[in-house]
């Protein structure tokens, strides 16, 4: 079986150099039948994912990066060695440091690559028609009533000046190929090559068994199964994308201002790229020609778009400590207590983190991917069912310290079964609503002077069926407000005064 570096190789003899299968086969010394069969290939997803398992070097990476990234704007006779990086790991975090000090070495070497730049990086500044650039920037926007940071994937077209944009809540490799996988489908096209700057977060390159720097083996893939090659600038070479870093500060000017309002991050995709299709019918600055018919041109240069789909996601193997959590990336995800101690396997996406039984047949829970460090996605319905059978263990729980007041005091006054008949309401209240109603709900069954599980239940079942009937606007008697009764004109009418 071919390396995905090879398949690569041979479809761009095919398809770029426009080689025969026979003449490729004598080049390659490959069967005739091999090269036949990676040429026609269409999906190159990878069939079996193997998730990848924790190292113990990536809690130190991020703080000799930040050390060397530090030393840019110190005296060159004065920064990090290698050594003094080991020496200092040691003193400030002991807790951690659980390799060697030729490991360290070897991360010392790759991370200074990435800061300063690497030796063996290229010119090439030719921007024919068909290629592409793509960058990052962020913009702000408001969701849920605040104001968050997210970030503008630009690909633009230095031929034609035409651009296009989607929203991501982060820069990591994930929402790199997923905004790219959107804007292809958009257009209908993929150019025949992109130009990247070195996207360290995304993780796009990666060395080979010489140390030479290369690009990732997933990164490969994704463009051999869509037929595109990868340029990469120099390090600190902004003028060799020139085109599409403009196009990152013209799109945030002109689309960004003011703080637009983001509900659903797909559906604002759907709108933004249909704004940057009306923005490409304007002239170009320098041929004063439409850039949407210039852009025609450049998309006869480029390939239709690949139909199979291709999963971006990354699968890494996580063990559920004893609390039911596993960790990525510096924060905690929720796990079905019933895999304490098992191999879970995470499917991280651009926005989400899937939790997938070992061999992955089953889909455990779904969370929204977090960015800020420390952060935890508790989906605290998994821990209800364990906590029934625990009551004495509630209060030292997660769970417990999110309940509202009312039923923090509720559930102290009941009985064992009745706690448990209590969880039951509880769970079937948050698998549809959440905390605020469930408190509610409970509220509004005290009223009644009524506080058994099944009063609750029933409480809640005609709170929604009230919501359906008048759309939200209920009141009851005790909301309503007090009113007098006045039977004096009574007392006049039969002729007497009564008290």
């Amino acid at each position: 079986m071919l390396t995905i570096t090879q398949v690569n190789y041979i479809r761009e003899m095919f398809f770029l150099e426009g080689k025969t299968y026979s003449e490729i086969s004598k080049m390659t010394g490959k069967n005739y039948r091999t090269i036949k069969k990676y040429v026609e290939m269409d999906d190159f997803n990878q069939k079996q994912h193997k998730a990848k398992r924790p190292n113990k070097s990536d809690p130190l990476r991020p703080i000799i990066r930040k050390w060397l990234t530090e030393d840019k704007s110190r005296h060159h006779k004065q920064r990090h060695t290698a050594k003094r990086v080991y020496d200092r790991l040691k003193e400030e975090h002991p807790d951690i440091l659980k390799v060697s000090d030729r490991t360290v070495r070897d991360i010392v070497k790759e991370e200074k690559e990435k800061v300063f730049g690497s030796a063996d990086a290229h010119l090439l500044l030719n921007h024919p028609g068909g290629e592409a650039q793509v960058d990052f920037g962020s913009f702000e926007a408001f969701e849920n009533g605040a104001i968050k940071k997210f970030h503008e994937l630009i690909l633009s077209f230095p031929k034609s000046n035409a651009g296009f944009a989607v929203a991501t809540r982060s820069e990591t490799r994930e929402a790199l190929l997923e905004g790219l996988v959107t804007i292809f489908d958009f257009i209908g096209y993929f150019p025949r090559a992109i130009r990247f700057d070195q996207m360290s977060s995304a993780a796009l390159r990666t060395r080979d068994e010489k140390g030479l720097v290369k690009v990732s083996d997933s990164i490969m893939r994704f463009c051999t199964h869509y037929g595109f090659r990868v340029k990469f600038c120099n390090p600190d070479s902004g003028n060799e994308k020139g085109n599409v870093e403009n196009k990152v500060g013209t799109i945030r000017r002109n689309l960004f201002v003011p703080e637009p309002a983001i509900t659903d991050l797909d559906s604002f995709n759907d709108q933004l790229l249909k704004k940057c299709l009306e923005r490409n019918k304007e002239n170009h600055y320098r041929f004063k020609e439409p850039i949407e018919k210039l852009f025609e041109e450049d998309k006869a240069l480029m390939i239709p778009v690949n139909k199979v789909p291709f999963d971006t996601a990354k699968y890494e193997a996580r063990k559920v400590n004893k609390y039911g959590l596993v960790d990525y990336s510096s924060c905690r995800y929720s796990v079905s207590p019933k895999y304490v101690g098992q191999l879970v396997v995470l499917k991280v996406m651009a926005n989400e983190i899937e939790i997938l039984s070992k061999d992955l047949s089953e889909r455990i829970t779904t969370h929204q991917r977090l960015f800020e460090k420390g952060s935890e996605s508790i989906n605290y319905i998994d821990f209800i069912d364990m906590i029934k059978v625990r009551p004495n263990a509630l209060k030292y729980s997660g769970i417990y310290s999110l309940l509202p007041d009312s039923w923090q005091v509720y559930l102290q006054s009941l009985d064992r079964d009745s706690f448990k008949q209590a969880f039951d309401t509880l769970k079937m209240i948050l698998l549809e609503d959440d905390m605020d109603y469930a408190d509610r709900v409970l509220r509004e069954t005290t009223k009644h002077d009524s506080t058994s599980p099944e009063a609750i239940a029933v409480t809640y079942k005609r709170l929604k069926e009230n919501s359906i009937i008048y759309g939200g606007s209920i009141h009851f008697p005790s909301d309503l407000p007090l009113y007098d009764v006045d039977t004096s004109q009574y007392d006049m009418l039969i002729g007497g005064n009564y008290q």
